[in-house]
């Protein structure tokens, strides 16, 4: 699928129904899917879903789908962070938001998403709303944080998870290590591993170039997350599960039908 320049890939084609359990529920998880791919897509080029209703948790529309669990929960590992959920229906879609980036960027696709399922969006350690964690953090971490997040605000499984940029790491490495509880993944332009950013994108930089993401990658970034740390846990997580595993990669300049090029506008 592709929109406004996003394609979509998917690592398991063949192998839905048998992660699922048969196929009436392969079909069920593969609609599911392809939904939220559409709106993360959607999203990531910048169309919405058309009309100007505030769709913010505080705003009338947002409120008149809030029943999930909200608010800031004490974690067993002594993390406190904040979570809040729309919308019923199975199975539960929890989105990532890229680094440093605040939940309300996920504000319209999670109340498209609710209008079927509960979907939620929630603020990493150091972020919004959330408590403080030691730095610098990896991919494990954080995941470990969210697992230990949706256990304790009891938010109904199963899981679709759904990641921009480095939160598509996340829903990766959450996907691999709690393969029990996920029966999708969508990665929107995720993260690349760092050691494949290394070994093949360093070799065409200037020594300064590489000094300085030399830096970022051990975590002088916004989140102070350790990527190449970070990368080394997804290499020995275990093999990705037989569920959908899907990405979506922007291929050219984001746009949406009828819109003039970026580089027309001032």
């Amino acid at each position: 699928m592709q929109v406004g320049g996003a394609v979509q890939g998917n690592e398991h084609d063949t192998q839905t129904q048998t992660a699922t359990g048969g196929v009436w529920k392969g079909m069920y998880n593969v609609a599911t899917l392809s939904l939220v791919t559409l709106a993360l897509a959607l999203v990531m080029v910048g169309c919405g879903f058309g009309g100007e209703t505030n769709t913010a948790p505080g705003s009338e529309a947002g409120t008149s789908q809030r029943k999930g669990p909200e608010g800031t929960f004490d974690l067993p590992n002594g993390r406190s962070l904040y979570i809040e959920c729309l919308g019923s229906g199975s199975p539960t879609i929890v989105l990532e938001v890229g680094q440093d980036e605040p939940i309300a960027d996920m504000y319209e696709v999670q109340n498209t998403l609710a209008r079927q399922y509960m979907t939620c969006t929630y603020d990493r350690a150091n972020n919004g709303e959330s408590g403080k964690a030691p730095t610098p953090r990896t991919a494990g971490e954080i995941v470990n944080d969210l697992h230990q997040l949706l256990e304790t605000a009891d938010v109904p499984g199963p899981y679709v998870l759904a990641g921009s940029s480095i939160g598509g790491l996340f829903v990766q490495l959450y996907g691999r290590r709690y393969s029990d509880e996920v029966v999708g993944v969508v990665a929107m332009n995720p993260e690349p591993p760092a050691d494949q950013v290394l070994e093949r994108i360093h070799p065409l930089f200037n020594k300064e170039q590489r000094e300085e993401d030399r830096v970022y990658i051990r975590g002088e970034n916004p989140e102070q997350i350790d990527l190449l740390a970070s990368s080394e846990e997804l290499k020995k997580a275990p093999p990705p599960p037989p569920i959908p595993f899907e990405m979506i990669l922007s291929t050219k300049e984001p746009a949406c039908e009828g819109d003039p090029p970026l580089s027309q506008e001032r």
